[in-house]
């Protein structure tokens, strides 16, 4: 990242508000409206159902505006309530490299097996009986990854990518 002088200034300096409060502050809203733009296609169905079923009843201007708040309320309840269960596990328990890449894997493997569902048969989906067995074996084949790549190879030598190094104690500066 470059400065306003050309020089270029580490993502470290721009994160610590003791150096550039305007810098932090600018960077957190270009973070922000980058993460709603990638996020607004995922999360705009819900808002766009909920709209059109409120249309579909004939719901009156007034009332369409108050549901549409209760929603997104709610919503942003949801939200809040996520945010902070997060927050709380995380500094209840340290989330360590080797724990990174086991998610990287489970969300992979997800969404590798729900976009050859999305291309086989996305009716699949419409049964929830059917959604939850396709999560399952996404998750089983998730685990069977992990025990080839964790217990089976290493007995014959082979190691596939490298080791998360284990850290003693904590690093200055972390």
């Amino acid at each position: 990242m470059a400065s306003s002088s050309g020089r270029r200034v580490p993502l470290r300096a721009v994160m610590d508000a003791s150096q550039s409060f305007w810098g932090l502050l600018g960077a957190t809203v270009l973070l922000s409206v980058g993460v709603s733009m990638v996020e607004f296609s995922c999360t705009a169905g819900f808002p766009v159902l909920w709209s059109n079923l409120l249309t579909a009843n004939h719901v009156d201007t007034a009332t369409f505006l108050l549901l549409l708040l209760l929603y997104m309320i709610v919503y942003q309840v949801v939200m809040f309530v996520v945010f902070i269960s997060v927050v709380t596990t995380l500094k209840a328990s340290r989330l360590d490299e080797k724990h990174g890449r086991v998610l990287k894997l489970v969300g992979g493997v997800l969404m590798l097996v729900l976009a050859l569902v999305m291309l086989i048969n996305p009716s699949l989906m419409d049964n929830l009986t059917n959604s939850l067995i396709i999560f399952g074996l996404a998750f089983l084949a998730t685990l069977v990854i992990l025990v080839v790549h964790q217990k089976i190879l290493p007995r014959f030598g082979i190691q596939i990518g490298s080791k998360p190094e284990k850290r003693k104690g904590k690093q200055p500066g972390r």
